[in-house]
């Protein structure tokens, strides 16, 4: 008599090793390399290898739609995975680290992640000068790509890539700033928006100086990966920045009055 062969209900590990993630869409992102504990014995997060030569990302666990020796992200797109930064396995995943994942990514790494806020849309407002394409920046005004960036405490913070504007106002909003990789602990090029509302430039110097945050707390802004910027993003940007941009919209009020 023939034993018919039985399914494994419980997993060791090495038996989820090489399982193929695909994306909400079906799109293949990567293969399953580890599976990450919390020291509560709860399984966090999936390690995934994007590719041969190619770096591993965490995935949430409560994302992932388990299958037959196959898994799927529920609502992550392969773009979304591709702006999320490196894991290093053999990098202890820190209680400073994690705290970082949740500041800089909480769309997907917050606790609970932010998935159902509000993304960028096809009618985003806020997109890089360079995707605006009846934008013009004014005679006269300067382009401070490339400049030197200093937080408050006189720190070096970075430098500016590049203009995030509103199309429909005809404004500048915020300079995206490529920040030092001192300043933060996770592997990726990070970069940050910062409102216009809350700098100073300074031509002479062909620098740009940030008011009323220190390098550190600019290093914590979340992280702008790129496109029409994220609302959510934008929102907790704001909120870091709200006594700097409530200042500079305020009326002047003429004392002769």
């Amino acid at each position: 008599m023939v034993e018919r062969s039985e399914r494994a209900e419980v997993l060791r590990t090495k038996d989820l090793t090489g399982w193929a993630v695909t994306d909400a869409g079906g799109e293949g992102v990567g293969t399953v390399s580890d599976l990450l504990i919390g020291r509560d014995g709860r399984v966090r997060y999936l390690a995934v290898r994007r590719g041969v030569l190619a770096s591993s990302l965490l995935v949430p666990v409560d994302e992932v739609e388990w299958g037959d020796e196959a898994m799927r992200l529920a609502r992550w797109t392969a773009e979304d995975v591709r702006r999320l930064p490196a894991y290093e396995a053999d990098r202890p995943l820190t209680a400073s680290l994690l705290a970082e994942m949740e500041r800089s990514h909480p769309r997907y790494y917050a606790d609970p992640p932010e998935w159902d806020a509000p993304g960028p849309t096809d009618d985003a407002r806020i997109v890089p000068l360079r995707e605006a394409r009846e934008f013009r920046l004014p005679k006269g005004a300067p382009n401070p790509k490339g400049w030197e960036v200093f937080a408050s405490d006189n720190e070096r913070v970075g430098k500016v890539e590049g203009l995030l504007v509103d199309p429909r106002t005809m404004k500048v909003r915020y300079l995206d700033v490529d920040l030092s990789d001192d300043l933060f602990g996770l592997k990726e090029d990070r970069h940050v928006v910062v409102p216009m509302e809350a700098v100073e430039l300074r031509e002479r110097g062909a620098d740009v100086w940030i008011h009323g945050r220190t390098a550190r707390e600019v290093a914590e802004l979340p992280a702008y990966t790129g496109g029409a910027l994220d609302p959510l993003v934008e929102a907790r940007v704001q909120d870091a920045f709200r006594e700097q941009m409530d200042a500079a919209r305020a009326p002047v009020v003429d004392e002769r009055d």
